[in-house]
């Protein structure tokens, strides 16, 4: 009786201490199970959101050298890449890379990889033809813009993405590409910023699994693709997860991914499983701990399950303060963030409207989102809004918002419409606006400026256009009345030293009136007012006459003028401006060549047919700077020869002008002390005739 009576309260004691120790041991291994899987999720959902947040900026990012790009295709369709195109083509690149953060270099790159223009000071001149996407381009027709892998750039030695498209001629062959890069610096920097631990990557993919950026950077990484696995699971869904070892260096991470809509590019922000789950080991070891002396305490004492609430309170305050930290992180961006319903009625505004709009959050909640639109923008605002129920799931729109204050401000809001994966019923609306007011007035304040310049000019060059008249006929006058004097048709003037003034007035006459039609023929041509009259030309015929015109002046300057124009040469143009050209280059010959020089004009054709008049002299040269002011108009060379000599500055660039009114082009090579030579192509489809 007496062992059945221990045994049972033994047995129940046992039973129970057995039974208190299991409880708390198996809710701690459960618990710590579920909290493992809660870390996991976590740790994946931020991947996820981090991810959407890169995608967006990744998306941001190549959009703006794909805009510019298309912009410098259609340039290159619409005006050609003759010297003036080519000149607009210049500086529109240069203004496109010095208003952007983002490119570093803006290009474009003929049919053999050398550079035809670019954003750079000065042009590269080496070939990039043996680039993979040249190659790339230059064997698969399209024009649809290719990111790139990362390459060594030959001009900085650094890492950059090139951004290509291809340019056909056309007939649709092949005549080169459009290039901008991206310093891969710029996504380094950025992603530096991330906190994704210190075993923790984000890296940005092309669909072919091929890599352009990653954090941490390894050079050597750029040269590999990602496991077949994860490129296989990335084609078959836009967005996704991945947990497993890293086909770099063997550690377990979680990782998101996220196809762009836009670009076929991949980013992914992964994370080491250790560093999802150091906070979750440290917890669920203290709960082991915990578990352990309870079960030991209910032995001795049940106060202590007392405490291990308590405990449990406090780290479940401590995860809820941390989620209300992470909230507080992701509201305190400078962008309004809302979400709103279908219709329109808004969810959650953030706290950044009171700085951009005024007011606070609670007294925006519920209202449509055309409450505080100006009423000229409800319609368009009212449109990019209804085209998210249809097929987009994006869309961007620049609209005035009223400020509490009562005034407008310019505003940019991005809408992505919220759909059921499965059934595509839209469940809601996400939406970002920023404060533009800034950037809108500086583009009205540059519109305003660009127009008053234009206004100012097109003022100057009618000015000068009309007044022709008004100028030339004093001028002929006075020249005409001075030639009477100096022939003494009515009669002696009486003392000699009159017939030297009369000698002078004459010929200052005659420098003016040079002058003056070079200044007036240049402002008829800026004004549009310049025409051309075809007739038929004997090239001999002109190049004797410009050479007998200057034979005199030649002869005081001790230079010989030689000519090779084989007969038998017509040219369809207008004969007078034609002999303006070889008038105008002879006579520089002429003016910048010393005694004893040579100055020769010639008349051949190009491979292309073209007529090329060519004036070359043994003079006093040009370095390249001054090759270049010497094609601007106005613009006049300082040495020994031009201070002796007066004159416009407007030789070559009239020149120049007067070769383009005929479809052709002027060309100017020199050598400082040796001499220059000025080409003037005229197309073939002029030439009337030809030698024979």
């Amino acid at each position: 009786m007496k062992g059945a009576i221990w045994s049972a309260p033994t047995t129940m004691i046992a039973l129970f201490v057995l039974m208190a120790c299991l409880v708390p041991i198996g809710f701690v291994t459960w618990h710590a199970w579920q909290s493992r899987g809660a870390a996991i999720e976590r740790g994946f959902a931020e991947a996820d959101d981090l991810v959407l947040a890169l995608s967006q900026h990744a998306a941001r990012t190549f959009a703006e050298p794909n805009l510019i790009l298309q912009d410098a295709i259609e340039h290159i369709e619409n005006d050609g890449m003759g010297p003036e195109g080519q000149q607009r083509l210049h500086r529109l690149l240069v203004n496109h890379a010095k208003a952007s953060r983002i490119i570093r270099e803006l290009g474009i790159l003929d049919e053999q990889g050398y550079w035809r223009t670019s954003s750079l000071p000065e042009r590269p001149t080496h070939s990039n033809g043996d680039r993979e996407y040249f190659t790339y381009h230059r064997d698969n027709p399209g024009n649809a813009l290719r990111i790139n892998t990362p390459v060594l750039s030959r001009l900085t030695g650094q890492w950059t993405v090139p951004l290509t498209r291809r340019i056909d001629h056309k007939d649709g062959s092949f005549a080169g590409i459009a290039l901008a890069t991206i310093s891969a610096e710029y996504f380094q920097a950025f992603y530096d910023t991330l906190n994704v631990g210190t075993l923790g990557h984000v890296a940005l993919y092309r669909d072919d699994a091929r890599l352009l950026v990653r954090r941490p950077f390894v050079e050597a990484h750029l040269q590999t693709d990602r496991s077949q696995a994860f490129f296989e699971a990335t084609q078959r869904q836009p967005s996704g997860r991945f947990h497993g070892a890293s086909v770099y260096d063997g550690i377990i991470r979680l990782a998101a991914w996220r196809t762009l809509e836009d670009f076929p590019l991949i980013m992914t922000v992964s994370r080491a499983e250790m560093d999802v789950l150091a906070a979750w080991r440290s917890s669920a070891q203290l709960d082991i701990a915990v578990a352990v002396a309870a079960s030991c305490a209910i032995i001795l004492l049940g106060t202590v399950s007392m405490t291990m609430l308590r405990r449990r309170i406090h780290a479940e305050h401590v995860a809820a303060e941390a989620g209300r930290q992470y909230a507080m992180i992701a509201e305190a961006a400078t962008d309004v963030i809302v979400r709103m319903t279908p219709e329109g009625k808004r969810l959650y505004i953030s706290p950044a409207c009171r700085d951009v709009l005024g007011y606070e959050p609670e007294e925006l909640l519920g209202s449509n989102m055309s409450a505080v639109v100006h009423p000229d923008d409800r319609v368009v605002l009212q449109q990019a809004f209804t085209s998210l129920h249809s097929e987009a799931s994006r869309s961007t729109v620049v609209y005035r918002g009223r400020h509490r204050n009562g005034h407008y401000v310019w505003l940019e809001i991005a809408f992505r419409a919220i759909k059921d994966p499965e059934t595509g019923a839209m469940r809601e609306i996400m939406a970002s606006t920023r404060d533009i007011s800034a950037r809108k007035l500086s583009e009205l304040q540059l519109a305003r400026a660009k127009e008053a310049a234009e206004i100012a000019n097109r003022a100057k060059s009618n000015f000068l256009s009309g007044m022709s008249h008004e100028l030339r006929t004093p001028l002929n006058a006075i020249i005409g009345f001075s030639e009477m004097m100096q022939r003494e048709m009515f009669g002696p003037l009486g003392s000699t030293r009159y017939t030297g003034y009369v000698t002078d007035i004459k010929r200052s006459g005659e420098h003016l009136l040079e002058l003056i039609n070079d200044i007036l023929d240049h402002a008829k041509i800026e004004a549009g007012q310049l025409d051309i009259h075809d007739d038929v030309i004997e090239i001999a015929e002109v190049i004797d006459f410009a050479r007998h015109m200057l034979a005199v002046q030649a002869e005081e300057a001790g230079v010989q003028i030689d000519s090779d124009a084989p007969p038998g040469i017509r040219l369809l143009g207008d004969e007078r401006r034609v002999r303006q050209i070889l008038l105008n280059l002879l006579s520089n010959g002429v003016k910048y060549t010393p005694a004893g020089g040579r100055v020769r004009i010639e008349a051949s054709f190009d491979r292309n047919d073209d007529l090329v008049l060519a004036v070359s002299d043994t003079g006093i040269g040009m370095t390249e700077l001054e090759q270049q002011r010497a094609l601007q108009p106005f613009a006049q060379i300082d040495n020994e020869r031009n201070r002796n000599k007066q004159g416009t500055g407007l030789g070559l660039a009239l020149t120049r002008q007067l070769a383009e009114l005929h479809g052709g082009r002027l060309e100017l090579n020199s050598v400082k002390g040796e001499g220059t030579v000025v080409r003037v192509y005229l197309p073939a489809a002029r030439i009337l005739a030809r030698p024979g």
